[in-house]
């Protein structure tokens, strides 16, 4: 009789340690489990926020130009625009810079997908148009300034006077297979060059639209010379250039393809 009740409380601890034990290896494996889903979703988080910071977040053109800013180190005195035009609201502005103690070089681009300031994007012709370059450089003296500034003296003389609206006469000149209409605003000299076989309405027309967006905007002031010369034969960046003179320095505005988003640049400079 005794050795009955013996047995029997031994039995039921077997039953108990083994039910224990089944229930740790529940609990464990569901822990495993809800612990490896954990580590997916923290795998999928990380990635998330690796891939977000290798993208760029579009940045309005004060911040942008506030990044060019940043990245000048020069002794010439910075000043840069404060609007650039693009071709569509979609798209974004980023810049490339280089500087050295007497010239300050920034070029402009418009870009599909926001992209850093100093981009190797920026060399992808399919990622990347230019839209302008800004400079700023010293010279020795103010003579060589003005000077560089290419202002052309006595342009409102001559024959062939042209009226360009506002009160403005442009005056015609031609050599070496090209054609000129120059004319005078304040300290500036302004001329728009084509070709002789060019039809000279088309340098006409495009004189007066910036005589007309100059009736509405300033240039920056000169001290003292400014020169602007324009192409009339579209997409000829190259040849497209606004220089104004600041005592001993040069800045410009040039390489842009369309003159009157070129001049509306220049204007944008706070006066």
């Amino acid at each position: 009789m005794n050795l009955k009740w013996m047995i029997i409380p031994a039995v039921f601890s077997v039953v108990l340690l083994a039910s224990c034990a089944s229930d740790t290896s529940d609990k464990t494996n569901s822990y495993g489990s809800s612990n490896n889903n954990y580590g997916k979703t923290m795998d999928k988080a990380e990635t998330k926020s690796k891939d977000d910071t290798s993208q760029v977040d579009a940045l309005p053109q004060k911040d942008v130009l506030a990044t060019v800013q940043s990245k000048l180190d020069s002794n010439v005195v910075v000043i840069l625009p404060t609007s650039i035009p693009l071709s569509s609201d979609k798209h974004y502005l980023s810049a490339a810079t280089t500087s050295t103690d007497d010239k300050y070089d920034v070029v402009f681009y418009e870009t599909k997908q926001p992209t850093s300031v100093n981009s190797p994007d920026l060399k992808d012709t399919s990622k990347a148009t230019p839209i302008a370059t800004v400079s700023g450089q010293n010279y020795e003296t103010e003579e060589e300034a003005g000077e560089a500034t290419g202002h052309l003296n006595n342009v409102n003389t001559g024959v062939n006077g042209v009226d360009l609206g506002s009160g403005i006469t442009g005056y015609s000149d031609a050599g070496a297979g090209s054609t000129f209409l120059n004319w005078a605003e304040g300290r500036y000299s302004l001329g728009v060059r084509n070709t002789t076989s060019a039809d000279p309405e088309v340098s006409i027309d495009l004189a007066k639209k910036v005589v007309a967006k100059l009736e509405k905007e300033t240039l920056p002031i000169p001290h003292q010379l400014g020169a602007v010369k324009l192409e009339a034969e579209p997409n000829r960046a190259d040849g497209n250039s606004i220089r104004w003179q600041n005592q001993k320095t040069v800045y410009s505005v040039s390489q842009f393809a369309d003159p009157l988003d070129g001049v509306s640049i220049a204007t944008s400079y706070e006066k």
